[in-house]
């Protein structure tokens, strides 16, 4: 089926949504996503997408920003035929300059483990507002649309080579550098600087599993550890064979 863009799209088609995706460029990357995937799972559904590359958390529950609001009318305006509400968010709040070198010990280079290169607190901090906003959501769709199923996912073991396929981005590796994280040059898993990454995903997971004991229609799919090395197009989006196999795994 067609995918919409906007809750006018879907109404102006004489629809309403069978499941929403919201979030960020897991949904909305130009290449390879989820959502195109998702999009072949639920053959014959309608699925409305809401979010941008880029997209934090905070972003979504921000009321002065349209998503938020888009977010809530489509709850609204597809509450009877609503299925399922895929959120894919986080990922953004820790990737990329601003945020991952912020929680992020000043100076690296004399740590000896991977988690010890957090500066805990801060980490702390982070992972609590994300689970804060994403609450936020999860209980706008039980307020709307009660008979939804909310999914959460964790994205997967990114690898911090430095590669970004389109835009400016400086997620893993330049933050990385500029905080001196011990590099052994050794990028597969087990590798310093990708157990590092793989510190922030397990982390995320962690979180999203104790949200998700808290509600009773909010399902955490574990999705990390799902794609193989050579299925990543640059250090944060899997290519298209890789989100095929996100996929199942995100709504099985």
């Amino acid at each position: 089926m067609p995918l919409y863009f906007s809750p006018a799209a879907l109404s102006n088609a004489g629809f309403s949504a069978e499941h929403i995706c919201f979030g960020d460029s897991w949904f909305a990357h130009p290449f390879a996503n989820l959502t195109s995937e998702l999009d072949n799972i639920h053959a014959m559904q309608h699925i409305l997408v809401l979010g941008e590359s880029g997209l934090e958390a905070s972003d979504m529950v921000d009321r002065n920003q349209r998503y938020f609001d888009m977010f809530k009318e489509s709850l609204i305006g597809s509450a009877g035929t609503l299925r399922r509400i895929y959120l894919s968010a986080g990922g953004n709040d820790f990737a990329g300059w601003d945020d991952f070198a912020e929680i992020l010990l000043t100076d690296c280079s004399a740590c000896v483990t991977p988690q010890s290169c957090f500066d805990l607190p801060k980490m702390h901090a982070l992972f609590t507002q994300i689970f804060v906003d994403l609450e936020t959501l999860i209980k706008l769709v039980e307020q709307y649309a009660p008979n939804a199923e909310v999914r959460l996912h964790n994205y997967d073991y990114a690898i911090p080579d430095g590669r970004v396929i389109i835009g400016g981005g400086k997620w893993l590796k330049v933050p990385m550098d500029a905080r001196k994280v011990p590099d052994d040059g050794n990028l597969a898993r087990g590798g310093f600087r990708r157990e590092v990454v793989a510190t922030l995903i397990d982390t995320l997971a962690f979180w999203q599993n104790d949200l998700a004991s808290h509600h009773n229609k909010v399902v955490f799919r574990k999705t990390a550890g799902t794609i193989e090395d050579g299925q990543w197009m640059d250090e944060l989006h899997a290519n298209a064979d890789g989100f095929k196999k996100l996929a199942r795994v995100f709504a099985g």
